[in-house]
């Protein structure tokens, strides 16, 4: 498949693996664990992290910002739909042999706060992050990817985390454990991209502007 793939075929993989990224994420945040010897108990929404950065940057780094603001506007209307099958699953009456009603709502119901909080979060956030990609590409050329990733990362994270918290949270929790949580979950993914840039995001980055485009 790699030995046979093009811009265009790129595309439409980084779009479906971006969806899916962002649906999978949002079923299983709800789920923490620690992170073993910095002590940090993040959400199992983080393990989508990884991939999602990589195929964030290939849509704004080779694609552009009009590209990827498209893949993020399809993401956030596919994950509307998911949200809305959910809630028409949770509804629809089970068959008397059907036991696990109460754990089938844990896992996929929602909150009206949390899922605001989290479709404008992802939003406004990834929007950031590809727009800041763009205009410092625009700006410097091919130089200085590093500091795009990074920077694009910084602001962007930091405005879906902080939005999120916010809007999610407020009145809830105490405003220093909500400021803990926006810094911690922004370190953190700041942390991640800086690690795979070396060994993953600027390879596949650079493999995928090599590529033909039809």
């Amino acid at each position: 498949m790699l030995k046979n793939m093009n811009k265009q075929t790129l595309l439409l993989t980084c779009a479906g693996i971006a969806v899916m990224s962002l649906i999978a994420s949002n079923i299983i945040t709800n789920k923490q664990f620690d992170v073993p010897l910095i002590g940090w108990a993040i959400t199992c929404g983080s393990i989508c992290v990884p991939l999602s950065y990589v195929v964030d940057d290939i849509l704004a780094e080779v694609f552009g910002f009009k590209t990827a603001r498209r893949v993020i506007y399809l993401g956030f209307a596919m994950n509307a739909v998911a949200v809305l099958y959910f809630q028409f699953a949770i509804i629809i009456p089970g068959t008397e042999t059907f036991q696990n009603q109460t754990a089938f709502e844990t896992v996929l119901g929602c909150t009206w706060r949390t899922t605001l909080a989290s479709f404008v979060a992802y939003i406004l956030g990834s929007l950031a992050n590809a727009k800041i990609m763009d205009m410092l590409h625009a700006k410097h050329g091919e130089c200085g990817l590093f500091a795009r990733c990074i920077a694009s990362t910084v602001v962007g994270e930091f405005l879906d985390m902080a939005i999120f918290a916010v809007i999610a949270f407020a009145g809830v929790l105490p405003v220093e454990v909500i400021g803990q949580m926006i810094v911690t979950n922004t370190c953190a993914k700041i942390a991640v991209e800086a690690l795979l840039y070396p060994v993953v995001t600027k390879n596949v980055i650079g493999w995928a502007k090599r590529l033909p485009d039809a």
